[in-house]
């Protein structure tokens, strides 16, 4: 089976075979954490360096007032995290929301490969790029738009970044999403969220499945409702009805 890493990196059209096994191994072992541990914690000094092979985990601020912030989700196929090749202290802690599957890689191998191998590298800076843009589309999401384009937008991004690692693309969220820890990605409240989830399922634009999962049952109504664009994901080739949903959109 391939790595969701390798699956993920190929959306950027870039990585052949060769590259691909030479990033596989840099791959010091897997571990497998559960639910709520702690992979990084923030003001930590941190030398870490790993990708999510399986499972999801969040980036977050704690703030002084006991308040938190989650500024993304780490899906599988996302590294985490490169700042640990300058170890340096975190600025953020990610703790895994359900089992995860790590995949712990050797620093120094891996900033060889980076050195010796152009096409892993422009792989690797494609990724960088691409969760900058992830991180710019949220700072617009939260500023700027409605609480029920929030939610949908936030949706929407799952559903697209899931696929890119090997997981759904039929609009099922593959994880369950709790109300508190919506509220904490939209800078909204949990009873906020309640309210504008109602508002998307009695419309028939969503539907809870088993285990508390939502699935998004009109990719294209929700695509246009939230304005959702796929360019900031900056993918190489449209493979997904989202792809499509939001081309030509300024």
């Amino acid at each position: 089976m391939t790595s969701p890493l390798i699956l993920r990196l190929r959306h950027h059209g870039k990585l052949g075979d060769r590259a691909a096994q030479a990033l596989l191994a840099c791959r010091k072992r897997n571990r497998l954490v559960e639910p709520g541990h702690c992979l990084m914690r923030q003001a930590e000094r941190t030398s870490s360096l790993f990708w999510i092979e399986s499972g999801w985990a969040m980036r977050y601020r704690n703030l002084a007032n006991g308040r938190r912030q989650i500024l993304n989700m780490l899906l599988p196929g996302d590294i985490c995290d490169l700042q640990g090749l300058i170890d340096t202290r975190a600025d953020h802690s990610v703790k895994a929301m359900t089992a995860v599957m790590l995949c712990e890689v050797d620093p120094a191998r891996f900033l060889q490969l980076l050195h010796d191998d152009p096409e892993v590298a422009t792989s690797l800076l494609w990724s960088v790029v691409q969760e900058e843009g992830i991180l710019r589309e949220h700072i617009v999401r939260i500023g700027r738009r409605s609480a029920r384009v929030r939610l949908a937008h936030l949706l929407l991004e799952l559903v697209r970044r899931q696929a890119l690692g090997g997981g759904p693309s039929d609009g099922l969220v593959e994880v369950a999403l709790t109300r508190e820890v919506m509220a904490d990605c939209l800078g909204l409240t949990p009873v906020h969220v309640s309210r504008t989830l109602s508002e998307l399922r009695r419309e028939g634009l969503v539907v809870l499945e088993a285990q508390g999962r939502l699935r998004i049952t009109d990719i294209d109504a929700l695509a246009r409702e939230a304005d959702y664009d796929t360019r900031y994901l900056h993918l190489a080739r449209p493979d997904h009805a989202l792809d499509l949903a939001g081309a030509g959109q300024a």
